[in-house]
C-alpha cells in the first residue's frame, strides 16, 4: 500500500493536484530556514527537446535534517512529512522549486539534498538523482560516484541574490 515506507513509485504520484503549474512551492516564508530557489529545465534523451508535461514530485527534510510531520500526512507522506510539493514543466521544459535549503540527516552520512521524482505524460516514472548542493562538504567525488539514477549529478550552485535568497539553476538531460 501507499502507507508503506517502501511504497511503490506510483503512490509517489497518487495525491498531484489537476491545477498544477511550473512552479513549485514547497516551504513558504514561514517555514524556519534559509530560503532557496532552483529554476530548472529537463530536456529529452537528444539534450536538444524540452521536456513538456513531465510532472515533477519532490521532497527534503526540514532545516534539522528531519523528515518532519504535522499530523495531515496521508499515504506516502506520512515518511516523507510534510516538506513536498508538485509541479509540471511547461512547454520549454522549464520548473521552479521555491522551498527552504534542508538540512543535513543528523547522523550526517548524506549531504542535504532534495529527492526528485517524475511522471512522464505516457505514465513512466522515475527518480532522478537528488538535488545536493555545491557548497556542501559531504559532495565528494566518492559520492558523486555512487549515484544511480537518470539525469546529471544533481549538484547544485547557490547564489544569493539581492533580497537574501538563494538561487540556482540546474539543467537535467533524461538519458
Amino acid at each position: 500500500t501507499c502507507d508503506n515506507p517502501d511504497a511503490p513509485l506510483t503512490c509517489l504520484f497518487v495525491n498531484v493536484p489537476h491545477d498544477i503549474s511550473n512552479r513549485m512551492e514547497i516551504a513558504d516564508n514561514n517555514e524556519e530556514g534559509k530560503r532557496i530557489v532552483i529554476k530548472g529545465q529537463i530536456f529529452k534523451e537528444d539534450g536538444m527537446t524540452p521536456y513538456s508535461d513531465l510532472i515533477i514530485y519532490a521532497y527534503h527534510t526540514d532545516n534539522k535534517g528531519y523528515y518532519s510531520k504535522k499530523g495531515f500526512e496521508t499515504g506516502v507522506q506520512k515518511k516523507h512529512g510534510y516538506l513536498f510539493g508538485y509541479c509540471k514543466t511547461d512547454a520549454e521544459g522549464r520548473y521552479e522549486i521555491i522551498t527552504i535549503r534542508p538540512g543535513r540527516y543528523p547522523v550526517n552520512k548524506f549531504p542535504a539534498h532534495i529527492h526528485i521524482a517524475t511522471k512522464e505524460p505516457d505514465g513512466n516514472m522515475q527518480y532522478l538523482n537528488d538535488f545536493v548542493f555545491s557548497d556542501d562538504s559531504l559532495v565528494t567525488k566518492e559520492y558523486l560516484s555512487q549515484l544511480i539514477y537518470k539525469g546529471d549529478d544533481g549538484v547544485i550552485i547557490l547564489k544569493e541574490n539581492g533580497s537574501g535568497i538563494q538561487e540556482g539553476n540546474r539543467i537535467t538531460i533524461l538519458k
